[in-house]
Formats: structure tokens, C-alpha cells, sequence
């Protein structure tokens, strides 16, 4: 933190001061730049305590003294601040940019996004031990997972908000929800069914078997959600992870999407798209998101404008993400 005065004193205070003027500036630049008490400044000036304290008062009322917080988390907070009132966003968190990001992103910057995610879980746990915790899956939530360190809670439980089977995976999808259960104490739900089901008529199959809607009604009740947000591009982690096919993206492209939250695809307003991804998908609906308590989590600048449309759209109303995404967001 830095103090300035308008104006520094002779070096030596006299035992009284002329005026209540000079009086002022001299007892705040001893109280905040000599770090004297209150009681201390008293005796040198010759004044009683109360008289300093009115001095000390007055120099910060009229603009005497000048405080300046220069810690680097500033500037985070600033950011976040502005992004909840530009977005209508009910919390925020920014994380420093590495100033290493390659092709969008950078590996730190994700680890930097996942340990305040993982930190938000972990207060959100904290504050309902008992709660209901759904979590998607993909390289972000592992990360997540991973960096998880939150309290004891026995009574969560903790569940996917999608199909927890897939054809190919960078992470377990079990993983998720289950490292951050043992590593609480609580349980660990999964959906015993695909990502995508071959077929609607399957899909509907599907979420009719008794084991399934228990796990999908449990995440529909959840208290909190949080996922990772992936652009619609062939370099995301669906289409990377061979998790959809080339086609079925350009299907959900031709549709209007620009991202996806949860397995799901949206537009450039927020709105999820009718595609065949979307139809397929196993897991708790879109809608549901927006009438939770949604944490939505991104980091490197391809995702920008996946999670402006996100926000738009007011999927999720907690950010979690990094500082090139968020000056991406305020600066257009």
C-alpha cells in the first residue's frame, strides 16, 4: 500500500502547530508516513488524542492523503468487479495471465483457472457440507479435480451432469466426480450411460432406466453446477478427444454454435442450439443450469467469445477464468 501527501512538513514538527491547516497535514504525515500512534503524535505535537484524531480525519475527508493499494491482486479484483457489473454475474474470479499462452492458451494459465475453481468448490462446500455438487467432466474439471483441497464434508454428494461413458477420453470422467468425493468424504454419483446415445430413440431409452433418472434427477437438484466452457472449433476438446465426430460439429456449427457448456452446444446468444449433438446428449438439460447456482470455467483466448456468448445467454452467473479472457470480454 502506498500513502502521499500533498505535501511534505518541515522536517522538524514544532511543539504546537500555527493553524489547524498545518496542524492537519503534519499529523497525517507523521501518522501514515512516520507510523507514529495516535497517542504518540499527541505528545510530540503538544495535542490531546482526540485533537489527533479529528486531524487524521480531516486530511482524509479533504483529499490530504492519498492511498494507493499497489499489491498485483488489485488489479484481478478490479477486473472482476467490472465483468459483474458489465455481465450481471453474481461472483467472479480472475486468475494472472502467465504471459507464456501459446495457440490460446498456456498450461499454467489453465492450472492458475483450475486451482481457483477448485477453490470455489471448495467454499461452496464449505458453506453446505450437505449439499448436492454436479460436476461435468473434461481436461479442465481433471484439472479441477486435481487441484482440489477443500474441508471434510461426509454429507455431499457429488454427481455428473453428463453421460460419464465415452469412446475415448484424455480423463477418467469417473474421475472428477470421484476424486473430489474421496477427497471430501462425501459420495460419488456417475451416470451409468454414454455421452451421446446412438440414436434419440435410444437416448430416450436410455434415461427411462431406473439407475439413470435416479443419478439425472439427483443432478437436476443440484445446488451447485460447474463446467468447463469449450469453443466449437476442430481444436476443442470434443472434437479432439474423438468425444464427436468432425460432422456432427459441423452440424452443430450449421446450427448457429459457438461453444459448448457441459457436453451441451450454445449460440452466439446463449441459447442452446437444436442439433443432433444436443439431442443425443445424456445428461441433465440445459435449461437447468440457469436455475442453479452455475459455475462456468474457461481459460485461454480462443474461449473469449464462446464465454461472451455463454454469459449472454446467463448459463452459468459464477466466472471463473484468466486475465486474457476477461480483458477480452470488457475491451470490446
Amino acid at each position: 500500500m502506498e500513502t502521499t501527501l500533498a505535501g511534505p512538513p518541515a522536517d522538524h514538527a514544532p511543539a504546537a502547530p500555527p493553524g489547524d491547516a498545518e496542524a492537519m497535514v503534519r499529523a497525517a504525515w507523521l501518522y501514515f508516513v512516520g507510523e507514529m500512534n495516535q497517542s504518540e503524535i499527541a505528545d510530540r505535537l503538544g495535542l490531546s488524542r482526540v485533537k489527533v484524531n479529528r486531524l487524521i480525519a480531516a486530511a482524509r475527508a479533504e483529499g490530504v492523503v492519498h492511498v494507493r493499494i499497489v499489491h498485483p491482486s488489485v488489479e484481478m479484483i478490479a477486473l472482476e468487479n467490472e465483468l459483474c457489473c458489465a455481465f450481471g454475474l453474481d461472483a467472479c474470479s480472475v486468475t494472472p495471465a502467465s504471459g507464456q499462452e501459446e495457440r490460446g492458451e498456456s498450461e499454467i494459465d489453465k492450472r492458475f483457472v483450475a486451482i481457483a475453481a477448485a477453490e470455489t468448490l471448495a467454499r461452496a462446500v464449505a458453506a453446505k457440507p450437505d449439499g448436492v455438487f454436479a460436476l461435468s467432466w473434461g481436461t479442465t474439471m481433471a484439472a479441477v479435480a486435481q487441484a482440489y483441497r477443500g474441508p471434510r464434508a461426509p454429507r455431499a454428494r457429488f454427481v455428473s451432469v453428463m453421460g460419464s461413458l465415452t469412446r475415448k477420453a484424455a480423463s477418467n470422467p469417473f474421475e472428477v466426480v470421484h476424486r473430489v468425493a474421496e477427497r471430501t468424504g462425501g459420495e460419488g454419483y456417475f451416470l451409468p450411460a454414454p455421452y451421446l446415445a446412438d440414436t434419440i430413440a435410444d437416448r430416450d431409452v436410455l434415461v427411462a432406466q431406473r439407475t439413470v433418472r435416479t443419478a439425472l434427477d439427483l443432478a437436476n437438484a443440484a445446488d451447485v453446477a460447474m463446467s468447463g466452457v469449450t469453443e466449437a472449433t476442430l481444436e476443442s476438446f470434443l472434437v479432439a478427444q474423438k468425444l464427436i465426430s468432425e460432422d456432427e460439429l459441423r452440424d452443430a456449427r450449421a446450427a448457429g454454435a459457438v461453444g459448448s457448456f457441459a457436453g451441451l452446444f450454445f449460440d452466439a446468444e446463449g441459447a442452446f442450439v437444436d442439433c443432433d449433438v444436443n439431442r443425443r446428449r445424456v445428461g441433465v438439460p440445459g435449461d437447468t443450469f440457469r436455475t442453479r447456482c452455475t459455475i462456468g470455467v474457461a481459460s485461454g483466448r480462443l474461449k473469449t467469445e464462446s464465454v461472451r456468448a455463454a454469459l449472454k445467454g446467463r448459463i452459468f452467473r459464477h466466472l471463473v477464468t484468466d486475465e486474457t479472457i476477461a480483458r477480452g470480454l470488457l475491451n470490446r
